[in-house]
């Protein structure tokens, strides 16, 4: 809780309402840093060039407790009425012509369901999250419930 608590104190009143506010003030030097996914800032640099780039991506130390991998997913919902539809883009989707798609995009993020990499960015066996069970972080109620007690929500 204290944590969480010195977290806002250094917020102060300010707060940047979203990711691309962020990673643009952080390159403007108007914020000190961020914590972003990593996208963002491939964006921003594609966005201002090289010239206009004044800030640069770091990651936690390998089993921190602040590195997180965010993986997107994809399902069918029972109630749509084309499922046949619906699954042959889940399908694609986690394909290698899928993910190739994904790879040469100008989204960049990692495609993890075939061996398609995007050389543009690090290998994403190059990051090293703490390992963790789903069962191990619960449902995320108490960290809803400690983020409100703090203030952050």
């Amino acid at each position: 809780m204290a944590w969480l608590k010195a977290l806002k104190a250094n917020a102060g009143s300010h707060q940047d309402p979203d990711n691309e506010t962020l990673v643009a003030n952080v390159n403007k030097g108007t914020t000190d840093l961020g914590v972003i996914n990593h996208y963002y800032w491939y964006r921003l640099r594609d966005e201002v060039g090289q010239s206009g780039l004044h800030s640069k991506l770091a990651t936690f130390a390998a089993g921190d407790d602040g590195y997180l991998l965010d993986v997107s997913g994809a399902a069918v919902l029972k109630s749509s009425t084309h499922q046949a539809a619906a699954r042959a883009l889940v399908a694609f989707l986690v394909s290698a012509a899928g993910e190739h798609v994904l790879a040469s995009s100008d989204s960049w993020e990692y495609p993890v369901g075939s061996a398609v990499t995007n050389p543009s960015l690090p290998p994403l066996a190059s990051f090293r999250p703490r390992s963790f069970s789903l069962a191990q972080i619960g449902d995320g109620s108490h960290a809803i419930s400690l983020l409100q007690q703090a203030g952050l929500l």
